[in-house]
């Protein structure tokens, strides 16, 4: 993908996560990992629905298995935002970082990279409305 090569990365990507959803069980943490860069693939290769519905799920998962403040749960709440953001969903966007940039408050340090990417991304959905 860092190359240019988005459709190849999404054939690629679409194996492998089409064979870890048939080794792993659905709460795998490198399933739902496959997953959520494919998801980021697609946004790439222009599939936004495609992305969304994939990061949903993610997210519905890691909901039942990772509790709220764990790293992977927060950027896939994060990078679905992005795509709703894409998809013109701004207010989705806006509700669902507001809740990642909450827990990052709690948990993170002001300087954090992870904390300041979710702020930033919030002010700037935010001025989208």
């Amino acid at each position: 993908q860092a190359n240019g090569q988005v459709k190849e990365a999404v054939a690629l990507l679409e194996k492998v996560v089409e064979i870890r959803n048939t080794t792993l069980p659905e709460t795998h943490p490198d399933r739902l990992a496959s997953q959520h860069a494919l998801a980021g693939v697609y946004q790439a290769n222009g599939q936004v629905k495609e992305a969304i519905a994939l990061l949903e799920k993610v997210i519905e998962i890691q909901a039942i298995t990772l509790p709220e403040k764990h790293p992977s749960r927060l950027a896939s709440q994060h990078a679905l935002a992005i795509t709703y953001q894409a998809n013109g969903q701004v207010k989705e966007a806006v509700a669902l970082l507001e809740k990642v940039v909450e827990v990052k408050r709690m948990t993170l340090l002001a300087s954090h990279p992870s904390r300041r990417v979710s702020e930033d991304a919030l002010s700037y959905f935010l001025s989208l409305l």
